[in-house]
């Protein structure tokens, strides 16, 4: 039965190249690279004036783009840990009953 053994270990191979693929074109998407250029530097450096609060409420808006981040869109689990609450849940049963159970022997025996 060698080749049995030969077809899953390609299967798994397959599987875990497609997984290595999912995660470098998730984390491309997670990680843009920013479109902004750096700023130029100016031959000569000129103070700009400061706005005396009474020019503030008149002066026009500026005509650059705000800068904003793109907003995460939500993601589902991902189905590796789709057990991980009731294994969380078991956990707890089992660490609570032993507390008690302890709890309980310190009463009788102490």
């Amino acid at each position: 039965m060698p080749k049995k053994s030969h077809r899953v270990a390609a299967r798994q191979a397959a599987v875990g190249k497609e997984r290595k693929r999912k995660k470098r074109s998730q984390a491309s998407q997670r990680h843009p690279m920013p479109d902004v250029a750096p700023p130029a530097p100016s031959t000569v450096a000129t103070p700009e004036p400061r706005p005396t609060p009474s020019t503030v409420a008149t002066t026009e808006p500026s005509t650059a783009p705000p800068l904003t981040r793109p907003t995460p869109a939500a993601r589902p689990m991902a189905p590796r840990y789709q057990y991980v609450i009731a294994d969380l849940r078991k956990i707890g049963l089992i660490a609570g009953a032993m507390l008690v159970i302890l709890i309980v022997l310190a009463f009788v025996l102490g």
